[in-house]
């Protein structure tokens, strides 16, 4: 049974979202120019920075999952083979036949058939 969540797209780092918001609520702020100038390279570094931001976010969630993936995995393990029962001795047989007969499960010839099985240790 695969315990990830399928459902959860993106865990995004609150930081990250904080400074998504930023960035496209900032353009709002009255004063703001859009235009950037010619020597200027504002928009090109906070590109380069917001790219690197999300891109790790990315990276961490990929590491998380790899690694929810292997702990689920881990537990998948079969499991061991349970040890076969030891053989029984002739008296449990005899206890296990009364019981059989006293329950009406077994008539009495079957039951003397299988007494004698064990006496002659069959």
């Amino acid at each position: 049974m695969n315990t990830i969540s399928k459902a959860k797209i993106f865990n995004a780092n609150p930081m990250v979202v904080a400074l998504v918001v930023v960035m496209i609520a900032f353009p709002i702020v009255p004063g703001f120019q859009t235009e950037a100038e010619a020597g200027s390279a504002g928009a090109f570094v906070g590109g380069m920075v917001a790219g690197h931001v999300i891109s790790d976010a990315v990276q961490r969630d990929r590491v998380r999952t790899a690694a929810a993936v292997e702990t689920a995995n881990n537990f998948r393990q079969a499991a061991p083979a349970p040890a076969a029962a030891a053989p029984q001795t002739p008296e449990q047989k005899m206890q296990q036949l009364d019981k059989l007969a006293a329950g009406g499960y077994i008539t009495k010839e079957d039951y003397k058939a299988r007494k004698k099985a064990i006496v002659d240790g069959n």
